[in-house]
């Protein structure tokens, strides 16, 4: 969940926004981009993931949810970002059985074939029911800092504290992220971002259970911006992972290359388009000016 991104201008633009993030989604794409929001920044988004069936249901919950907020103040001299991010899936039933039968043995069924084993079309004995319901979910609060080291250099840092849980099973972590972004000219940005640089390892408290983990993965992404005046402009970014792939075959990989394009007019709308790992992505939005 740590690496499903967050913000729609990013997802549109297929994930490439190391050197492009300058709103308070930089707190998880790049830390040091947090120099460029101006005063507070403030961001939510929720998602609803796996939903069935089309026209009755559309709007109705998926699966699974995944939410991100945050917020960005001034702090000592630069950036202090919060957020939050979740994937949960809520309210899933836990069945048991009642002993219909009495044999003691829950969740007898007619075993037509005499296999063992409950085929499609054997029904239960004892009858199925509905015992409780419970939440699985994972967390991270992410707590940010940047700062501008030069005019054309900003750095920042992001702890992590991860939580997962299932059930009455609960596990821990933590991590880190170091990024930079350097301006090469005013319209072209260089990024780099360390993600999970010392390992994020996540540990269950129940005993037997695999320990989860993200290794550090080095991320360089370049942003070029063509100005066009009021009436429009474009915007090129491009992003690859150095440490993490796609696996296409069990013999085959390829590096996790991110692109994306954003054409803003009149300084309002903007619609965008990308390439995220092969995934084509595509998108819009607009600004409303509030002064």
């Amino acid at each position: 969940f740590l690496g499903m991104g967050v913000g729609a201008r990013a997802a549109a633009m297929g994930s490439a926004y190391v050197a492009v993030a300058e709103d308070a989604t930089a707190a998880y794409w790049n830390p040091a981009g947090l120099t460029s929001v101006e005063n507070y920044g403030f961001t939510t988004q929720h998602a609803d993931m796996f939903q069935q069936g089309t026209q009755e249901s559309a709007l109705m919950r998926g699966l699974a949810q995944y939410n991100f907020m945050n917020v960005v103040v001034p702090f000592n001299q630069g950036k202090l970002g919060i957020s939050w991010i979740r994937l949960g899936i809520d309210d899933v039933p836990r069945v048991t059985f009642d002993d219909v039968n009495g044999d003691g043995i829950l969740g007898t069924f007619r075993d037509l074939n005499q296999n063992g084993v409950k085929d499609i079309g054997e029904r239960y004995i004892d009858t199925p029911q509905i015992a409780e319901t419970f939440t699985t979910s994972d967390n991270a609060l992410l707590l940010s800092y940047a700062r501008v080291i030069t005019d054309r250099v900003s750095v920042g840092g992001t702890a992590k504290i991860v939580r997962q849980s299932i059930i009455a099973n609960r596990g821990s972590g933590f991590g880190a992220d170091i990024g930079a972004i350097v301006r090469l000219h005013d319209n072209v940005r260089v990024g780099l971002v360390v993600q999970d640089a010392v390992g994020t390892r996540v540990k269950w408290d129940t005993p037997g259970r695999p320990t989860f983990s993200r290794d550090a993965n080095a991320r360089v992404g370049l942003a070029v911006r063509l100005p066009g005046g009021k009436l429009a402009s474009l915007s090129l970014a491009g992003d690859v992972d150095l440490n993490r792939t796609t696996r296409l075959t069990d013999d085959a990989s390829e590096s996790r290359l991110h692109a994306g394009v954003e054409l803003t007019l009149l300084r309002t709308v903007s619609f965008r388009a990308g390439l995220d790992a092969g995934e084509f992505t595509t998108g819009a939005g607009f600004r409303i000016p509030v002064r």
